[in-house]
C-alpha cells in the first residue's frame, strides 16, 4: 500500500525506509506529533554510504540552524531516551556488498599503515591480508570489548566488521562476556531501527526519483554530493594497483555468514520496491522543527563548563 502508515508503537510499525515520518518517539513507545526537534541524531554504518550521508545531513542541520550529532563504531542510540527532542536517521547498504567494501577499504591493509606510514609502508600483494579471513564479527577477529573502569563494564565498540554488522551496532550487545546470541541482537537492532524517522537506503540513490523524494523530505538539495571518507583515497589508489577480484565462493560464504544481517536488510527495506513506494514520503515539515535552535558557541561553552564540573568532582 502507498497510503501512509499510522505510528503508535506497534513492534510491527511500518519501515522507516519506506514509511519516513517527523513524529517524535517517546520514551513510553508512543509518539507525539507536535514536540519541536532541536536536533538530529545519524547513526553512522561503516562502508555503507555513511560519509556521503553524514555530509548531506550537516549541511541540512546547517540549513535549519538545529543541532547534529553524528555516532559511529559505538552502539545506537535508543529513540526516546535523549532528554533533547531527537529527529532519527540511519541508512542501508546490502550487507555482502558493505562487508566487502569494508574489506577493500581497511580489511586488506591497515588503514593507519596507509595513511600514517606513507614513506614505511607500500601496499603489495605479498602483505595484503586474504579476505578467506575476513569472516569474524571483528573483521579478521572476533569482536573483543575494552573493560573501562570508570563505568565498571566492558565498552561495545567496533571498527572493523565482516559479519552481522547491523544486528552488532544498531543492538550494541555484542561484546562476547555478555552473552547475548545473534538473534538477541538482531531483535534488538530491529525494535529499535524501527523507532527511526528515516532509514535511507543507499542502492536506491541510483534511482533519480528516489533522490528527489528524500530530499523534499529533508527540504534541501545535495544528497549525491560524495563524502570522503578518512583512508578513501590510499585504499582506494592501492586497490587500483593491485585490483581485488571477489571470488563466487568468498561471496557466497559472506552470504552464508551475514545471514541475519541479510533477512534485516530485506525487512526494512524490500517495501522500497513496491510500485508507488517513494509517494509515502511526506514532504518537509517546518512546523515540527526548532529552527535556528541551535547555538555552536554557547553548545561549546555548556560541554566546557560542565567538563570543568566533572573535573572539579574528582
Amino acid at each position: 500500500s502507498t497510503t501512509r502508515k499510522n505510528f503508535d508503537g506497534n513492534p510491527n510499525q511500518p519501515s522507516p525506509a519506506c514509511h519516513p515520518h517527523f513524529n517524535l518517539a517517546l520514551p513510553n513507545g508512543k509518539w507525539d506529533q507536535n514536540t519541536k526537534f532541536k536536533k538530529i541524531y545519524f547513526y553512522h554504518a561503516r562502508k555503507a554510504g555513511g560519509s556521503t550521508m553524514n555530509k548531506y545531513l550537516h549541511k541540512v542541520a546547517r540549513h535549519y540552524g538545529i543541532e547534529i550529532l553524528t555516532v559511529e563504531w559505538d552502539g545506537m542510540e535508543e529513540p526516546g531516551t535523549n532528554d533533547v527532542d531527537t529527529f532519527y536517521v540511519s541508512h542501508l547498504r546490502e550487507p555482502v556488498a558493505r562487508s566487502i567494501s569494508h574489506f577493500k577499504y581497511q580489511g586488506r591493509w591497515n588503514c593507519p599503515d596507509l595513511i600514517l606510514k606513507p614513506g614505511n609502508f607500500t601496499p603489495t600483494r605479498e602483505n595484503a591480508n586474504p579476505i578467506e579471513t575476513w569472516n569474524q564479527t571483528g573483521g579478521h577477529v572476533p569482536l573483543s570489548c575494552r573493560w573501562y573502569q570508570h563505568i565498571n563494564s566492558h565498552r561495545f565498540r567496533i571498527m572493523e566488521c565482516a559479519v552481522n554488522c547491523y544486528s552488532q551496532w544498531f543492538s550494541g550487545l555484542a561484546c562476547p562476556t555478555w552473552n547475548i546470541s545473534a538473534m538477541e541482537q538482531y531483535a534488538v537492532a530491529k525494535a529499535r531501527v524501527l523507532r527511526f524517522n528515516m532509514i535511507v537506503v543507499i542502492e536506491k540513490l541510483r534511482d533519480p526519483n528516489y533522490v528527489q523524494a528524500v530530499e523534499r523530505f529533508f527540504g534541501v538539495p545535495g544528497l549525491t554530493e560524495k563524502g570522503i571518507p578518512y583512508c578513501e583515497r590510499a585504499s582506494k589508489l592501492a586497490n587500483t594497483k593491485f585490483p581485488f577480484v571477489v571470488r563466487n565462493e568468498t561471496r557466497e560464504s559472506l552470504t552464508r555468514l551475514n545471514e541475519i544481517d541479510i533477512q534485516l536488510y530485506h525487512e526494512l527495506s524490500d517495501c522500497l520496491n513496491e510500485e508507488g513506494s517513494y509517494n509515502n514520503f511526506p514532504e518537509w515539515d517546518g512546523n515540527r522543527f526548532a529552527l535556528n535552535s541551535f547555538n555552536k558557541t554557547e553548545k561549546k561553552r555548556a560541554v566546557w563548563n560542565n567538563s570543568r564540573t566533572h573535573e572539579s568532582e574528582q
